[in-house]
């Protein structure tokens, strides 16, 4: 038995509005009941039963629309009444004046057969005649719809857009679920009134220094760590809990342009653990481990890893961690092997940034690597990969073997709360409406077709459910405040990671402008600092910029500190010839001298010299841990004459990787991939 949702009365700036839906769903059928009352009244005993019979029904369901639309739940009832509304408005909407003309057509037909045929046969032709004309506009709206079209033949008015903030892994569930409702709430001409933009939300911890920033930072609009705040500017943010809802809610606290009102779940979704068939295979007839040290320990002895998103750049892995490393009252006691933890978690050699783009990597090589590999993610992404559905991060798949699901005892379920953030510049009534109008409508478990519960855990899917149709009870929410504090879990995994100190090397030889795929190399090489400035933890770790071409060799730091690279980034300019990279790396070296774990970033399209490799290799030896990471950013590759010579004479030291592959999807995508991958390497080379 599905269980109830819980109650909620619709805000008091929206009930005006709900009360034109009343009108635009009950008018029509009280104007039909009126075009036949008179032949009814007038067709003796059997006419006046009927229109007495007419009137009940019609006040019954009247009663019942007034009393849902108004917020009330009435079980099955409340439901079907809520749909019928749903289906109504799409309808009724704008053209019950329309409707009543019809019925008065209808009753002038009626009296004219009432004069030949009498009163009963025309009052039962009127009342066939009224509900006829109901199915069909209910029924016949595609044909309506054409039919207004070519008689009024007006374009298309321009439809509301609500854009929308969530978790890359539920981007792709919403936006087609935001199709079918512009679909289903267009006007007879089949005109959209609202349409969507959903967008992947940035880490947590971005979006709370975005807060600080009043998510709209005029210095950094380039390039920036808040780059993708400033365009979305969302209307809706569907998190994946309470504990990170309420996370967000207290960093805007402050923040009076904006106003946080919640609303509640539209679904829910399990954590679980998938297998890959290669691991499924490995598994045979004996149970997964459902305890973490067990699985841990039969995942080690088969040489598989368990693997979830980085807590730091996933909202999932950050919920994930809560079950892996316990409640955030823990996060005081002793976290030395929290190190040896997140690097077992985080491979280097696997895209973290989301659940979604893990298993589109994983999709892609069911068949021919046979990887063994067992992941934490959602269950609606797993029902998403076994149906060949769009992941977001990649097309729905080929025809493969499924991934396998199974429990781990500890692990939270998602639930998917609606919050509707208030700009005070931009928020208007109809925005409100449109926004409440939508979380009614996905309440309804709008999302199930794409793998996910409804908001009490309950699944009337089909397939088999690890953790059966309905979850445990409590756990439809088991990620709240009091037990799970991202602050406090943002902190204890950051300090895993050792502090870093970064000096950012952007080549800003006249080469770097010229044109390459996507733009130019300097674009793509701001693109790559700034995604790398994203991944840093603030507070912890330091980076400075400094650009470098023949014209002054190694240039003056422009800017210390994340938020001011950030807004330098965007406004470096080429000049000068390419200067050799070695000579560029010996007077760089000394700056991060007495640094912890110092690291150097040069971004380059590759030049054409090596330079002095005696003077570079003596200048990198003199800072005690340092390691050079030289990422291309042009169409030059590693395996070049001058750049195979200085990586062979710096040895460990120094590193080369582009960050644009040819077989990228997209070029930004590519950049993500390759720094966090750099990135990830780092910390765990480090000293």
């Amino acid at each position: 038995m599905r269980r109830p949702q819980s109650p909620r009365r619709a805000a008091p700036a929206a009930r005006s509005e709900r009360l034109k839906d009343v009108a635009a769903i009950v008018t029509p059928l009280w104007a039909f009941l009126g075009a036949v009352a008179a032949p009814l009244l007038g067709g003796g005993a059997v006419g006046r039963v009927v229109f007495a019979v007419a009137c009940v029904v019609i006040m019954v369901l009247t009663v019942l629309v007034v009393v849902v639309l108004l917020g009330a739940r009435l079980g099955p009832v409340g439901t079907a009444v809520a749909w019928l509304g749903t289906l109504l408005r799409a309808f009724f909407g704008g053209v019950w004046r329309l409707i009543v003309f019809v019925a008065l057509l209808v009753r002038a037909a009626v009296e004219w057969a009432s004069r030949r045929t009498g009163p009963l046969a025309a009052g039962a032709l009127g009342f066939v005649a009224g509900v006829l004309a109901v199915a069909l506009v209910l029924q016949g709206g595609p044909l309506v719809r054409i039919g207004l079209g070519w008689v009024l033949s007006s374009p298309c008015g321009q439809p509301l857009e609500l854009r929308v903030l969530t978790s890359a892994e539920n981007v792709a569930a919403l936006q087609a679920a935001g199709r079918r409702y512009a679909d289903e709430s267009a006007d007879l001409r089949g005109c959209p009134r609202v349409r969507f933009s959903v967008t992947p939300q940035p880490p947590l911890a971005t979006m709370s220094q975005a807060a600080n920033k009043e998510w709209n930072d005029p210095a950094s609009w380039n390039s920036s760590t808040y780059r993708a705040l400033i365009a979305v500017h969302p209307d809706i943010w569907i998190p994946s809990s309470a504990a990170t809802e309420e996370y967000l809610r207290q960093a805007f606290a402050n923040l009076g342009q904006v106003t946080f009102d919640r609303m509640s779940p539209v679904a829910t979704s399990a954590l679980l653990v998938a297998f890959t068939p290669a691991l499924e295979a490995r598994l045979g007839t004996q149970p997964s481990p459902t305890d973490l040290a067990g699985l841990r320990a039969w995942l080690e002895s088969v040489g598989a890893p368990l693997v979830r998103p980085r807590a730091d750049l996933s909202e999932i892995g950050l919920i994930a961690s809560a079950g892996l490393y316990g409640a955030s009252k823990d996060a005081s006691k002793d976290s030395s092997k929290d190190i040896a933890d997140e690097i077992a978690y985080t491979p280097p050699n696997l895209p973290l940034s989301d659940a979604a783009s893990l298993l589109c990597y994983a999709r892609d090589r069911f068949d021919t690597v046979k990887e063994s590999l067992a992941m934490i993610v959602p269950e609606h992404l797993v029902y998403a990969v076994n149906n060949h559905q769009d992941l977001g991060a990649c097309a729905p798949g080929r025809q493969t073997a499924g991934l396998s699901w199974h429990r781990l005892d500890g692990l939270p379920t998602l639930s998917y709360r609606y919050v509707r953030l208030k700009w005070a510049d931009q928020w208007n009534d109809a925005r409100e409406r449109a926004a409440i109008d939508f979380h009614d409508w996905l309440a309804q478990d709008r999302l199930a077709p794409y793998g996910y519960r409804d908001s009490a855990g309950v699944s009337d899917r089909k397939e088999p459910m690890p953790l059966g149709r309905e979850l445990d009870s409590g756990r439809a929410d088991s990620v709240e405040p009091a037990t799970v504090e991202p602050a406090r879990l943002i902190d204890r995994l950051g300090k895993a990671h050792p502090e870093t100190s970064f000096l950012l090397l952007v080549d800003a030889s006249g080469s770097m402008g010229s044109p390459i795929t996507g733009g130019t190399a300097l674009q793509r090489a701001s693109s790559g600092a700034s995604t790398l400035l994203r991944r840093l933890r603030d507070g912890r770790d330091r980076v400075r910029l400094a650009t470098f071409s023949d014209s002054g060799g190694l240039g003056e730091t422009l800017a210390t500190g994340p938020a001011q690279v950030a807004g330098r980034l965007g406004t470096l300019a080429v000049h000068g010839r390419d200067a050799p990279l070695g000579d560029v790396l010996a007077q760089a070296a000394p700056l991060l001298a007495d640094t912890p774990n110092p690291v150097v970033v040069m971004l380059t399209d590759g030049a054409h010299e090596a330079g002095d490799l005696g003077r570079t290799v003596a200048a990198l030896r003199k800072v005690k841990g340092l390691r050079v990471r030289l990422l291309l950013t042009g169409e030059q590759r590693c395996d070049a004459d001058h750049i195979e010579r200085l990586v062979k004479a710096a040895g460990e030291a120094v590193k080369c990787a582009p960050i644009s592959r040819a077989e990228a999807a997209t070029p930004y995508q590519d950049q993500v991939d390759e720094v966090d991958k750099e990135l990830t390497e780092l910390w765990r080379e480090s000293p």
